[in-house]
């Protein structure tokens, strides 16, 4: 009886020594980083990531630690688990080769940008480049153009797998034409705001970095909890300029004019946030940053962070500030 304990239990150890042993790296976001970024840094997708970390979409934070690496042994030897990656469809020309162009994205560009400078679809875009998601970050190197060089010499524009609807930039929506309509109706402010604003402006600033990590509420405008608006007017009717109780969309389109150039103080505006027109607003605090009434509360975010970078619409200025 004793001898089948000790056979069982070296069976049971074996079998223990032999099971596959997952292993995880993991990354911690830094300020500037995308899925997209983080997943060629590290060999990886943004699908591959998505899955490891259970993230429902591609919004990621500073200091997040995120799993970038799963490996697994097995009897000693290590291999990658398999990757999840979006599938693009192979194209096999009967060319001797193919002439790709390629485009390294600048600040301020987002895929519709870019496939309108390059006289592309977003759809072509992402196909080319592997893209599972929108998200793209600056100094990326993107292809824009694949070309079949056959045997002739001739050339030819490799073909889509899209279906020919998607083959031209969906026209502007009504939002975004009244967005544009209202822009180019205002006269753009190129001076600075007066010695007294700027004082305000002051206050302003100092107010709201006093009020950083207050909640979240819809329609809040007091110290319990703030919305984006509520925030603002808070914080401008803290620093003795007489702002109403309106909405980010009011705001823009009816109390604040475009700068050329905006100052710590000055406020900034996104669209599609919630709703497919403006949105969301903040207080510009200078070196590309804003201080606003988030998700997250009362915090300090990048205009860099392509979230907001795929969404920023224009600074402007309170019509009272002179």
């Amino acid at each position: 009886m004793r001898k089948w304990q000790i056979i069982l239990a070296s069976v049971v150890m074996t079998s223990m020594l032999a099971a596959p042993i997952a292993h995880a790296s993991t990354y911690t976001v830094q300020k500037g980083d995308t899925l997209s970024k983080i997943a060629l840094a590290n060999g990886t997708t943004v699908a591959s990531l998505k899955q490891w970390n259970n993230l429902q979409q591609d919004t990621i934070f500073v200091s997040q630690k995120l799993i970038v690496t799963k490996e697994q042994s097995t009897g000693g030897q290590t291999s990658k688990l398999p990757i999840v990656a979006t599938t693009v469809p192979a194209i096999k020309p009967s060319a001797v080769s193919s002439k790709i162009y390629t485009y390294i994205v600048e600040k301020g560009d987002n895929l519709t940008k870019v496939a309108s400078k390059n006289n592309t679809t977003i759809a072509k875009l992402k196909e080319w480049n592997g893209l599972s998601s929108d998200v793209i970050y600056v100094n990326q190197t993107l292809i824009i153009k694949k070309e079949e060089l056959t045997s002739a010499g001739t050339v030819v524009t490799l073909p889509s797998t899209n279906p020919p609807a998607d083959s031209q930039q969906p026209a502007m929506s009504n939002a975004d034409k009244e967005i544009a309509a209202q822009l180019a109706a205002e006269k753009k402010i190129t001076v600075q705001p007066s010695a007294a604003s700027q004082e305000k402006y002051k206050k302003a600033i100092e107010t709201a970095y006093s009020l950083i990590g207050t909640p979240y509420i819809y329609g809040g405008n007091t110290t319990s909890g703030f919305d984006c608006s509520g925030f603002v007017k808070y914080v401008y009717t803290n620093a003795m300029v007489n702002v109403s109780r309106k909405s980010s969309l009011d705001y823009f389109m009816n109390d604040t004019t475009v700068v050329a150039n905006p100052v710590p103080g000055d406020v900034v505006f996104f669209k599609n946030t919630y709703i497919p027109t403006i949105s969301h607003m903040g207080i510009y605090i200078g070196n590309n940053q804003f201080i606003h009434a988030g998700s997250n509360g009362v915090e300090v975010s990048s205009l860099s962070y392509s979230y907001w970078d795929t969404r920023f619409v224009a600074f402007k200025r309170f019509n009272q500030i002179q």
